[in-house]
C-alpha cells in the first residue's frame, strides 16, 4: 500500500502507459460491440424481409394453384364424365377424358411446385392425370380428401409420403361425390424455393403444418421438428405473426427468423449460424483480441524494457549509497551503456574516491596527533613517586639488613622497567595489574601495617583484554597521596572489578581518607568536562583522558563518593578480548 501511496519513477511512468492506451483500448472495444449489434439488427431485419417474401411467394404459389383447381369444378368435359358419362357414347367419353387428361397436362405445367395431378370420377370408375389412367381411388383416400376439404379452405396435406392440394365435388343427391380432385406437390422443388432463403449463409429452413403433420427441411429430422426448434415453438407464439429470435442447435449458436401464415395455417422458420453472419465482423473481434493480447506483452516488454534501462540502475546507485552511508567506501559502480546513468556512476565513483582520499587524511592526521598527545601526556609523569623511593631505599640501606633491600629492589626494578618501556602504547590488563600489584606491594613496604589494602585475583577472561598502559597505578598513587598519607591508623585501599549487563567492566579504586569535601569532589567531577579545553593534563585527567582517546568519548573516569568515606575513582572500559580490540584511535 506504501508503493501506491508514494509510488516510484519506473510504476509512475507504467501508470502513464496504462491511462494513455486504456482509452483507445475502450475506444476500440466499445466500436466493435457497437458494430455488433448494429450488424446483428441489420442481419435481423435482412432475414424478416426475406422469410416474408418467400412466405408470401409460396402462399401466392399455392393459391395460384388453388384457383386454378376451383376453376375446373366449371369445366365441360369434367362435368360431364361426373355427372353424365353414362349418356355419353364410348368415342365421347374416351374424347372427353383425353380433353380433360390434356387440361390437366397444362395445370400440372402451370406452376413449378405441381408434380401431379389426379381426378377421380366415381361414374367412370377411373382415375385421370395427366398422361394416363389410373386404378379407382380406394376409400381411405376418399375419406382423407373429404375430411381436408372440410372447411373449403387451400390445405396442403399428407398421403403415404405425398403433399397433396385435395378438392372434391359433393354431389347434390345420392351418396356419391362426383370428382375427387387431387394434386400432388412436389417437395424437391418447394425445398429449391425454400434454400435460396439460406443459400449464401448455410442455414437451416423448416416449413411446418402446424397441426404438426408435415414438415419441409434441408436437415435430416424428416418430418419431425427439432427439440430445440421445438422448444422455440412450444416457449414463443409463432403461429400469428413474425419475429426474430436466437437459439442453439447441434452445439451451435443460431439466429433465427419465423413467419407464420393463415392462409395455409403453416409456419416458415429459418436458422442462420451466427459464426456465417458475422463471419467478417469475428475477423474483426479475434484482430481486437489479438492486439489486446499484442497489448499486453507490449505493456509487460516496455515494462521490463523501462525496469532494465532506469529502475535497475536507479536500485543499484541506492544501494551503493547505502553502503557508503553505513561506511563501506570501497564501492565501485559500473555501467555499460553511454547513457546518463554512465555519466552518474562516473560521478559517484569519483565522489566515493576523492571521500576515501579526505578520510584517509584526516584518519592519519588524527592518529598522529592521538599519538603525540599519548607521548605527552605520559611524559608528563609526576616524578615525585620517583624521589621518594629513592628517600626510601637510602633509609632502608641504613635501618635494615640485605634481605629486605633485595626485595625492594626487585620491586623497584619492575616498577621502573615498566616505566621505561618504550614503543608501546597498549598492553594486556593482566600486565597493567601486576603493575598496579608491585606498586601496592612497595607502598606496603613504606606504610607497614598502617594501610590495609583489598585487593582481588583478576580473572582469567579478563587478562587479554587490551589498554592503554598506566590507567590502574595513577588511581592507586592518588588514592595514597590524598586520602591515606595524612591518615594515622585504619587507613583502607580497596580495589574492585566487574561486569555490568551492558557487557563493560567496572575498575574501582576506593579509600576512607577523610578530607575529600564536596567542593573537592564537584571540582573533579567538572575536571572531566573541561579538562580537554585545558592546556596542561595531568594527573586522574591524564588518565581519563587518554581511555577516551583509546575507547571513546562514552568510556573513561568516573568520580563518586566511596563508601568507605573517601574518594571512588571507576574505570569503566569495553569488554573485549585481543582479537576484539581496536587500534589507539578516537572511536567516538
Amino acid at each position: 500500500m506504501s508503493i501506491l501511496r508514494n509510488p516510484n519513477i519506473f510504476l509512475r511512468i507504467l501508470f502513464l502507459f496504462l491511462i494513455v492506451l486504456l482509452p483507445i483500448y475502450i475506444l476500440v472495444f466499445t466500436i466493435n460491440h457497437t458494430s455488433g449489434s448494429i450488424l446483428r439488427n441489420e442481419i435481423a431485419g435482412s432475414m424478416e424481409s426475406r422469410i416474408s417474401s418467400y412466405s408470401e411467394l409460396i402462399d401466392s404459389e399455392i393459391n395460384h394453384i388453388a384457383q386454378l383447381k376451383t376453376d375446373y369444378l366449371a369445366d365441360e368435359d369434367l362435368q360431364k364424365l361426373s355427372t353424365v358419362s353414362i349418356a355419353l357414347t364410348q368415342y365421347e367419353r374416351l374424347a372427353a377424358i383425353k380433353r380433360l387428361s390434356n387440361k390437366l397436362f397444362m395445370f400440372k405445367e402451370s406452376s413449378r411446385f405441381i408434380e401431379d395431378v389426379q381426378i377421380y370420377i366415381p361414374n367412370i370408375q377411373k382415375t385421370i392425370r395427366a398422361s394416363s389412367y389410373l386404378e379407382p381411388m380406394e376409400e381411405d383416400e376418399m375419406l382423407m380428401i373429404r375430411e381436408t376439404n372440410a372447411n373449403r379452405s387451400p390445405r396442403i396435406a399428407v398421403w403415404r409420403e405425398q403433399l397433396i392440394l385435395a378438392l372434391y365435388d359433393p354431389p347434390y343427391s345420392g351418396a356419391r361425390s362426383n370428382f375427387y380432385f387431387k394434386i400432388i406437390l412436389s417437395p424437391e422443388r418447394m425445398k429449391q424455393t425454400l434454400v435460396q432463403i439460406t443459400a449464401k449463409e448455410d442455414g437451416k429452413y423448416f416449413l411446418i403444418d402446424n397441426s404438426n403433420t408435415w414438415m419441409l427441411s434441408n436437415t435430416s429430422s424428416g418430418v419431425k421438428l427439432p427439440a430445440d426448434f421445438q422448444d422455440v415453438l412450444e416457449g414463443n407464439t409463432f403461429l400469428h405473426g413474425s419475429g426474430f429470435y436466437n437459439m442453439s442447435l447441434d452445439e451451435q449458436s443460431y439466429l433465427g427468423a419465423y413467419r407464420s401464415s393463415k392462409y395455409l395455417d403453416t409456419t416458415l422458420l429459418v436458422a442462420v449460424p451466427e459464426r456465417q453472419i458475422f463471419k467478417v465482423l469475428n475477423r474483426f473481434t479475434y484482430l481486437f483480441w489479438f492486439l489486446s493480447i499484442a497489448a499486453i506483452f507490449v505493456i509487460l516488454f516496455f515494462s521490463y524494457r523501462m525496469y532494465l534501462i532506469i529502475h535497475r540502475p536507479l536500485q543499484v546507485f541506492v544501494r551503493a549509497l547505502r553502503r557508503v552511508e553505513v561506511g563501506d567506501l570501497n564501492v565501485a559502480l559500473r555501467h555499460d551503456k553511454h547513457d546518463e546513468f554512465q555519466y552518474l556512476y562516473g560521478q559517484f565513483n569519483l565522489m566515493v574516491n576523492r571521500l576515501r582520499e579526505l578520510i584517509h587524511e584526516v584518519y592519519a592526521q588524527r592518529i598522529l596527533s592521538q599519538q603525540a598527545e599519548l607521548k605527552q601526556l605520559q611524559s608528563q609523569i609526576n616524578p615525585h613517586f620517583l624521589y621518594n623511593t629513592i628517600f626510601m631505599l637510602h633509609r632502608m640501606a641504613a635501618s635494615y639488613g640485605l634481605p629486605d633491600v633485595t626485595r625492594f629492589t626487585d620491586l623497584l626494578g619492575k616498577y621502573f622497567l615498566f616505566l621505561t618501556r618504550t614503543g608501546v602504547n597498549e598492553i594486556c590488563l593482566d600486565e597493567e595489574w601486576k603493575h598496579a600489584n608491585v606498586y601496592i606491594e612497595i607502598q606496603k613496604i613504606r606504610f607497614a601495617d598502617r594501610i590495609r589494602v583489598e585487593w582481588p585475583t583478576l580473572d582469567e577472561s579478563y587478562r587479554k583484554i587490551k589498554v592503554p598502559r598506566m590507567i590502574i597505578q595513577p588511581l592507586i598513587e592518588n588514592a595514597y597521596k590524598y586520602g591515606l598519607e595524612k591518615r594515622g591508623s585504619n587507613a583502607i585501599l580497596q580495589v574492585n572489578i566487574a561486569k555490568t549487563q551492558q557487557d563493560t567492566l567496572l575498575i574501582s579504586v576506593e579509600d576512607n581518607g577523610s578530607e575529600l569535601s564536596d567542593v573537592t569532589l564537584n571540582h573533579l567531577r567538572s575536571l572531566l568536562i573541561e579538562g580537554m579545553n585545558e592546556q596542561e593534563i595531568t594527573g586522574l585527567i591524564n588518565v581519563h583522558r587518554r581511555l577516551q582517546i583509546y575507547f571513546g568519548v562514552q568510556f573513561g573516569l568516573q568520580f563518586e563518593r566511596s563508601e568507605l568515606g573517601g574518594l571512588k575513582v571507576t574505570i569503566e572500559i569495553p569488554n573485549r578480548g585481543e582479537d576484539e580490540s581496536e587500534s589507539t584511535i578516537n572511536r567516538g
